[in-house]
């Protein structure tokens, strides 16, 4: 099950599998996901910057 989105950051480019997150928080969707890359992106352009989905296991 789908439960939100986390922000990753990845240091040797557009790599998923390279990706650390960038803090706890986990976004309930993934437009806030983006939103929150649009303003980081003003302050560090260069970054690279991933919303990644976060899955809760069913039992």
């Amino acid at each position: 099950m789908l439960i939100g989105f986390i922000l990753l950051v990845s240091a040797c480019g557009h790599n998923y599998c390279d990706a650390l997150p960038v803090s706890d928080r986990i976004y309930p969707t993934k437009a806030e996901c983006e939103k929150m890359i649009d303003a980081l992106q003003r302050r560090r352009p260069t970054a690279v910057l991933f919303c990644g989905d976060i899955y809760r296991p069913e039992n």
